[in-house]
């Protein structure tokens, strides 16, 4: 590789963008993962639960809502005034909030998929299956705030 072709080149523009590329990845992967294993739960459930069992498959989408947002959040800061300054922390929320969502979206998904065989099998009610979830979606949020909180710094 030629080192003057280097020369040019802005290193904290790249991890600006790789941070963002790593947030719309990890977020938006773990949502698709977490609905594939909720949504597949869903297809054994008899008719009369059904619509409560894709309420409950459902959640796992909101880890790439939070994902699409703080990514939104760090354009709208890399197209600022400065946006030098905020390059390595546009890599920060991207992977701080990518990889929480990846998890938290994933593991939702199989905590969705158990309360929905649980709700089939009538031993769990769909508001106890739909807080079980909503304490793993917990850490996906906890991961958006603190994003927000180093982008409005």
């Amino acid at each position: 590789m030629d080192t003057v072709a280097l020369q040019g080149f802005n290193w904290s523009e790249f991890a600006a963008y790789l941070g963002l590329g790593l947030l719309m990845l990890m977020g938006l992967s773990g949502s698709a993962i977490g609905l594939a294993v909720a949504g597949s739960a869903v297809t054994g459930v008899r008719e009369e639960k059904r619509a409560q069992a894709l309420a409950v498959s459902l959640l796992p989408g909101t880890q790439g809502l939070y994902s699409f947002a703080v990514g939104f959040l760090c354009l709208q800061n890399l197209a600022g005034e400065s946006p030098e300054k905020w390059f390595l922390t546009v890599l920060a929320c991207g992977i701080c909030t990518g990889g929480a969502c990846l998890f938290s979206g994933w593991y939702q998904g199989v905590v969705c998929a158990a309360g929905i065989t649980s709700m089939t099998q009538e031993r769990l009610a769909m508001g106890v299956a739909l807080l079980l979830a909503v304490i793993v979606e917990f850490y996906a949020i906890l991961s958006f705030a603190f994003s927000a909180l180093m982008l409005f710094r």
